[in-house]
């Protein structure tokens, strides 16, 4: 009996004594760094186009006309922003007349509304939805031929650039005869060069018992502006934007007549957020086509299938290009430092390279082209038309003007002349 409590007591005393080891603890001190990382830095590059002149016609836009339509974008609800979203087709009640006014007839305009039917809730009480569209203008205004005529269910307020230019109080501006017409001179003040946004306040008044088929809500618009270029085919046919990433449809130019002696001037602006960033500005995918050879080429020894390096035509070499820092983004030469020596070859913009510092103000970038020998005397651009020979008749000459950024950190060897852009297949 002894012997067997001897034992067990033992096997107490080593669990005791493992417990007891358990709880001793050296001096020790923790200290944590938490959430560590590490963020891919970024680089963007927007570009715009804000001034451009051919033979000394400035370009600007000739003719801008916005309606009603999907196009338009929801904004806010009884006077608080909403996630963004596109307007769509109103229901139309057989009572609204306004679009057979002969302005919006004309334009196409569209009822449009922020949902259809019109949401149940908003039929019963006093609902505002507020419309937003936007558009560039850059130019004069020829204000005899602005023009703007709104057609709502049932009040409106329009805002322009955020100033109130007209508004309709009245219950019944779905009527033809009741729409808003705002006169030119409550507008063109408030036109700025560069992008508008035209706002449109819309008030449904709530009906008891009201419902989308007796109380539906609309808004229809159109607005014209007209800046008066005639028939100037380069102000028809030039573009011009303000900041944005380009999408392929942007032009920078657009000439297909181009006779010797020919020059213009363009002003390119560039701008790169975050970070510090080389810019070039490239020229990629050359196309040299001949178009076939006159007389006039065959005489000045154009050959069938012979051209320069870019193709069979020769036109290309003979368009010259003289760039500079465009400080006062003007468009015009003041002896501001020089980016690139007059008369380089347009196919040679690629020397063209510029350091810009990440969220710096734009650099604007002052671009003068000719068709012939250009040179530079003090401040004065000249362009000599008679260097540019026949063998360049009927040729053509299209490319690719790229915008290409490149991270300065780290990339001390960079060179515009090394940069690789991808060659579309033909």
């Amino acid at each position: 009996m002894n012997k067997k409590i001897l034992i067990s007591l033992s096997v107490i005393t080593v669990v005791a004594a493992i417990a007891i080891g358990g709880t001793i603890a050296y001096f020790n001190d923790t200290e944590t760094s938490t959430g560590n990382i590490f963020v891919a830095g970024s680089i963007d590059l927007k570009v715009d186009h804000t001034a451009q002149t051919y033979n000394g016609v400035d370009c600007k836009t000739c003719d801008v006309t916005v309606v009603s339509d999907t196009s338009d974008t929801v904004i806010e609800k009884d006077g608080v922003a909403v996630n963004p979203y596109s307007a769509v087709l109103a229901w139309i009640h057989p009572v609204w007349t306004a679009q057979n006014d002969p302005s919006l007839l004309a334009s196409s305009a569209q009822w449009i509304w922020e949902q259809n039917p019109t949401q149940q809730a908003d039929t019963i009480i006093d609902t505002s939805y507020s419309f937003k569209k936007e558009f560039v203008w850059m130019g004069p205004i020829a204000s005899t031929d602005l023009f703007m005529a709104v057609g709502s269910d049932n009040g409106v307020q329009v805002y322009l650039n955020t100033v109130l230019i007209g508004s309709n109080t009245g219950e019944f501006g779905y009527l033809q005869g009741s729409m808003l017409q705002i006169p030119a001179a409550n507008i063109t003040g408030n036109i700025i060069q560069g992008n508008n946004v035209l706002k449109f306040i819309v008030t449904n008044m709530g009906l008891q018992n009201g419902t989308p088929s007796s109380n539906p809500a609309g808004l229809i618009y159109k607005f014209h502006i007209d800046g008066n270029c005639g028939d100037e085919y380069f102000q028809n046919h030039c573009e011009l934007w303000q900041s944005t990433d380009l999408d392929g449809s942007q032009q920078f130019f657009n000439f297909d007549d181009i006779k010797p002696g020919d020059y213009g001037t363009n002003v390119i602006s560039l701008d790169v957020s975050s970070n510090d960033a080389y810019v070039c500005l490239l020229i990629n995918n050359v196309d040299e086509q001949e178009n076939g050879i006159i007389d006039p080429e065959t005489t000045a020894g154009d050959l069938p299938n012979v051209g320069n390096l870019n193709g069979f035509g020769e036109l290309s070499p003979f368009i010259k290009v003289f760039a500079w820092n465009d400080t006062d983004n003007d468009g015009v030469y003041e002896g501001e430092a020089t980016l690139l020596a007059p008369n380089t070859p347009i196919v040679d913009l690629d020397l063209l390279s510029l350091s810009l510092t990440g969220g710096s103000p734009t650099f604007y970038v002052g671009l003068a082209w000719c068709a012939g020998t250009q040179s530079v005397l003090g401040n004065v651009i000249s362009c000599n038309g008679a260097t540019m020979g026949d063998i360049a008749q009927t040729d053509s000459f299209t490319a690719d003007l790229t915008a290409y950024a490149e991270q300065q950190r780290n990339n001390e060897e960079f060179d515009c002349e090394s940069v690789e852009l991808p060659v579309l297949p033909q």
